[in-house]
């Protein structure tokens, strides 16, 4: 039974990598995106737009407004699907770098010993990073859906300043 624990554990485990990962690769696009749109502050400054009708002038700033609040909500539940979590239990594991690095050398060795011979930490342990994985997964989710208004903000920039 404990081979299937350990299995399951490195599992989730495994999940929360992606996860991370998916978040790091997003992260990187949405900065780029942004980095080479950021010339969109340009047209506040050009001749072009001061001359256009007042209500044009709203909207584009409008929709800029959005573009940059959206590009903001992104990075910051990326920012939460990368951040490390921390446990809450009251319990310290041999497999978490936070308590490892408050234990002496003598109760690491006396906690691996445990944590091999009691199913119920493997269980634990499953709990812990099965409530990671779905925090991670659902901040995961929130940053791909703002990714539709982000590209519809940017598309509608684009159309605004190509046919205005």
């Amino acid at each position: 039974m404990e081979d299937k624990e350990k299995e399951i554990l490195d599992d989730v485990q495994a999940q929360i990598s992606s996860f991370d990962n998916k978040a790091s690769i997003l992260l990187s696009v949405v900065g780029i995106i942004f980095a080479l749109t950021l010339s969109f502050l340009d047209v506040f400054h050009a001749e072009y737009f001061i001359a256009r009708n007042k209500s044009f002038r709203i909207l584009y700033t409008v929709t800029f407004i959005m573009y940059i609040l959206t590009t903001i909500s992104i990075i910051i539940s990326l920012l939460f699907v990368i951040l490390p979590r921390k446990h809450k239990s009251l319990i310290n594991y041999p497999n978490y770098f936070a308590d490892v690095n408050m234990m002496n050398k003598d109760e690491l060795i006396e906690k691996i010993k445990m944590y091999n011979n009691d199913s119920n930490m493997i269980v634990d342990q499953i709990r812990i990073n099965s409530k990671i994985c779905s925090a991670k997964q659902k901040w995961l989710k929130l940053g791909m859906y703002l990714f539709v208004p982000f590209v519809l903000f940017i598309v509608v920039m684009i159309f605004m300043i190509i046919f205005a």
